[in-house]
Parts: C-alpha cells; structure tokens; sequence
C-alpha cells in the first residue's frame, strides 16, 4: 500500500511497484488521480481514506503485506507538524496493529540551519522516523531524500521540469570533493544534500519494501530494516531493484555501432537492459511489430513499461538504465524542442550512416543503419 499514492512521487512508487509485478494499492483523500496518470498505471487499486480518520485508516492498512508512505505537505507550522509528523505516526501504529510486515516511510534529508525557516516541516519528518523506528524496528525503513526532481506534472498540458535544475545539481553535489566538503563542515553542509531523481527514490522504497532479489525488506546491505538512508544508501538499493525489461534491438554488422553498444554494455553491469543484434537474428522483432527494415531504418527499444520506441526516445529509454547517462534524459525532457531537434539530427545521421562508417553492406533502398 502507497500512502499518498496519486501524487508526484506515489505515482512513480506505483509505477516501480508495477513493473516488479508487485500487487498495488494507493491510497489517498482524493483517490484516483487525473485520469491521464491513472490510466498509465494498470493494475493499481485507488482507494479514497483520510488517513487521519482511526476507522478510515484502520480499514485501508487491512491485509496488506507492506506500506510506503510518503505523505507529506507544506502549509502552516502546525499543519506540517499534524501531517508531516501526527499523521505519518498514526499509519506506522495503524500499520503495525494490523500486522503489517514491512514499513518504508520517505522523509526528508537533514538541512542543518534551513530547517530553521521550517521547523513545523522537519519536526514533524523526525517526529514520523522515530514512530517508525518504535513501531517496526528492523523491519522500518527510513529514505531521506533532499530536493527531488523529475517531470512534476501540473495539468495534462503543463509540466514543471524539476530535472533541468535537479540532475546538474546532483552530478556536482555528488561529487566527492563536494561529498567531502558537506562531511568537513558538519551541521553547516547539510545543505548540501544532493538531489535524487523519482525514479530512483521510487526504486529504493519499492526494493526497502518488496523483499527477494534486489532488496530483502529494507535498506538492502544485510537487509537490515530499521535503516536510515540518505542520497548514496538510495541509490544502492535502487541499483539493486530486478531490471526493468527494456530491450534495444541493434545493428551489430555495423563497426561503430558494435563499438558504441559495446561501450553501453560495459556500462549495463546490473543487465538492466536486454542487448538484441537484429544483424544477426531478426526474428525477435516479429513480436514487436517491427520489420528488419524498420529497425535498420531507425533504432527501436522496447522500454520499461512495455512500450516501443523508435529513434531518440529508444536511446533515452537505454540511458536511463545506465550509470552516469541516467542523467541526461530528464535533461533532455526538461529543454523546450531538445528531442525534436535530436531526433532531426539523428534521422540525418541515420539516413547517411553508411558513408559515415564505411559500412559496404548492401542494404535495401530506402533503409538505413539503427544507430544514431
């Protein structure tokens, strides 16, 4: 169950629980959310409970293996205090009466001297890890991420690219001289914190609280639950999560698409994506729908929802399954016309690969290498 399952980050939860198989329920005050977002997610079960209602609560957290809460809110000082903190220890106690065998709670990573300017907001997060840490023990899971970043969406038109000001800051504060100098500094360089993507944040809480491959019910390591985790534990648990399924079908009669591959597999050490030489097998596009002239017309990938991508978005959905070029695809969603105006320079680049690369096969007219 996904406490606060219809917002910015419940719904990428959902969707990481989704794509391990996981059966799912969210719950919310307003239930479902917009119909474009709810119809993304198959499969979820939307229920409407005020957590801060005893019966509604107690009828919500029945028969459920494992809860991911990650309500939280900003307002008024004792608002945060009542929502950040009272309501999220109500659902651990709830959870725990119920039987619950799991509990990952999403926090908010220390600040140091900002959470001065909100008290009301941090009280209340320190006030819910330590109802975790009472209620579940080893088997709690703490995540504190800082400022977390990915596409926000506003209206089914309008979308706050968090990720143009996220993924830069989280390539430099993650750095080890920046690392380094938020440890000299102590309580002063907690700001510090390096932001963390959704999607990864989504992996870690899934992988804390789904047990198996990837993560055995909390903070991965020795599966010790009751664990505190901040940017870099996230991350490994997210790294552990069972790969998602994305496929990328590819030329491998071409040199330098063979040497460009070569190098994303080197990269791929988690097999997080399936690696397809069409060259020398086609036939595992015939499922697909894709003909071998299609995918040596353009690149083609199958990505981790199951969905075919042809050209640009293909490589984005490879991308965003390998170490350091995860980054570059919310960079590239957040810049205005970034996408079309890759995907006209890799369709030139496609229809002229031949003379580029020296490749002398003779390929069918109009067709042309899948590598950009």
């Amino acid at each position: 169950m996904v406490v606060g399952g219809s917002g910015f980050v419940g719904t990428r939860i959902l969707r990481a629980a989704l794509r391990q198989g996981v059966q799912v329920t969210s719950v919310s005050r307003s239930g479902s959310p917009p119909a474009d977002v709810a119809s993304s997610l198959p499969g979820v079960n939307w229920v409407a409970a005020d957590v801060e209602d005893p019966a509604q609560l107690k009828a919500a957290v029945q028969n459920t293996d494992a809860v991911i809460s990650c309500l939280g809110a900003f307002g008024s000082d004792a608002f945060m205090r009542r929502i950040n903190g009272e309501a999220n220890a109500a659902i651990a106690a709830a959870s725990a009466e119920a039987g619950v065998e799991r509990f990952v709670y999403v926090s908010a990573a220390p600040f140091g001297p900002i959470e001065k300017v909100l008290p009301g907001y941090f009280w209340g997060k320190r006030f819910a890890e330590a109802a975790v840490a009472t209620h579940f023990g080893s088997r709690g899971t703490v995540l504190q991420p800082g400022m977390v970043y990915g596409t926000r969406r506003i209206t089914a038109s309008i979308s706050l690219p968090l990720g143009l000001i996220g993924a830069p800051l989280e390539f430099v504060f993650g750095s080890a001289p920046v690392r380094a100098l938020a440890t000299r500094l102590g309580w002063l360089g907690a700001p510090l914190a390096p932001p963390i993507s959704v999607d990864a944040l989504a992996k870690a809480a899934v992988a804390a609280a789904v047990p198996g491959e990837g993560g055995s019910g909390g903070g991965g390591g020795g599966g010790g639950g009751g664990s505190l985790l901040e940017w870099g534990g996230m991350l490994e648990l997210a790294e552990r999560s069972p790969p998602e399924g994305v496929t990328l079908f590819y030329d491998g009669g071409c040199p330098l698409c063979r040497r460009e591959i070569g190098y994303y597999q080197r990269l791929d050490s988690a097999a997080r994506v399936t690696w397809l030489d069409i060259d020398a097998d086609p036939s595992p596009l015939k499922s697909h729908g894709v003909t071998p002239e299609q995918a040596m017309a353009l690149i083609h990938a199958v990505d981790a929802d199951g969905r075919l991508q042809v050209g640009v978005p293909a490589f984005l959905a490879v991308w965003e399954q390998l170490p350091y070029w995860r980054v570059l695809p919310p960079l590239l969603r957040a810049v205005p016309m970034a996408i079309p105006l890759a995907g006209a320079a890799y369709s030139v680049w496609a229809r002229n690969r031949l003379k580029l690369t020296g490749d002398a096969r003779e390929l069918d007219k109009g067709t042309a290498c899948a590598r950009k």
